[in-house]
């Protein structure tokens, strides 16, 4: 079998995009263009992206951004509301330092946590289709869509691919799958074990796959584990007894949106969500304990 593979590094992590069969390599490289092109619109650690340009003008002035920013954002938005805020797309203060935390192994203050709490609201989003522009209500606010992003890029990635004429691909954008054509074995990883050890694979066909864990990144201080899926609500990282989720459906964007709220909603909550969007899920947790929607259970793992 005839196979094209594309590594590179973009949106924090490292992305694989494979073309099985014939196919013209410009496909690939299409798409990774794509990527990367995205990366540097949404990236709210650059100061010269689009949403570091709404993120400064905070409190003050409209925002003139691309169509892939201005759409991403009220797609972020609209999680956020379904998600009564589990998901909240203005949680950059807090968000950043964690990060920095992260980085040095120390904990940010109380009071830093607080005041970059107080800068969180996704309601403060303000939007004027008109002039495509974006605006945060209040000062210090500051978004930051890596939450969501590699879900939009990955579903951007097929549309490519398949507007190319391709027929069988899977895109790998740092856990966030898409796969065209052809069913595949995915496997998912074991949130006890180092990263790359599955504990079981689900099948994957013209299908999107998200997993998200709080073992991806963390540090320890005083014994106690931090890991990087912050509550916007409290500022802390997620207590939940939930250590690994694996969500599949038809779009990227959404799975990556409610990956990462589900650690922070009620079970009966995430139940309606994954009936409203037709998702499954695979759910670990800390007990070791594995919980899965039923088709995913019955039709998919295996």
């Amino acid at each position: 079998m005839t196979q094209i593979r594309k590594l590179f590094f973009a949106m924090g992590t490292a992305h694989t995009l494979t073309v099985f069969d014939e196919a013209d390599i410009s496909a690939l490289d299409a798409a990774k263009t794509r990527v990367l092109q995205l990366h540097r619109k949404l990236n709210a650690f650059d100061p010269d992206s689009e949403i570091s340009r709404v993120n400064r003008a905070a409190g003050r002035a409209f925002v003139p951004v691309s169509a892939d920013t201005f759409s991403l954002i009220r797609t972020a938005a609209y999680f956020a509301e379904q998600t009564d805020g589990c998901y909240d797309p203005t949680a950059g203060a807090v968000s950043m330092l964690w990060k920095q935390a992260i980085r040095r192994g120390a904990l940010p203050s109380r009071s830093e946590i607080r005041r970059a709490v107080s800068k969180t609201d996704y309601r403060d989003i303000e939007m004027d289709a008109k002039r495509c522009a974006v605006r945060l209500r209040r000062k210090g606010q500051a978004l930051d869509l890596g939450g969501i992003a590699k879900g939009y890029a990955a579903d951007e990635v097929r549309r490519i691919l398949r507007m190319a004429g391709v027929e069988n691909a899977l895109a790998n954008l740092g856990g966030t799958v898409v796969c065209i054509g052809k069913p595949r074995q995915i496997g998912v990883q074991d949130p006890f074990r180092s990263t790359g050890t599955p504990f079981t694979a689900v099948t994957v066909c013209d299908k999107a796959l998200v997993t998200s864990g709080v073992y991806a990144r963390s540090f320890v201080h005083d014994g106690k584990t931090y890991h990087h899926i912050i509550d916007p609500k409290t500022g802390f990282p997620s207590d939940s007894d939930l250590r690994g989720i694996t969500l599949l459906g038809a779009h990227a964007t959404a799975l990556d949106a409610l990956a990462t709220a589900t650690f922070l909603m009620e079970p009966e909550r995430f139940g309606e969500l994954i009936r409203m969007f037709d998702i499954q899920a695979i759910c670990v947790m800390s007990d070791g304990s594995v919980f899965a929607t039923d088709a995913i259970g019955k039709e998919y793992a295996s």
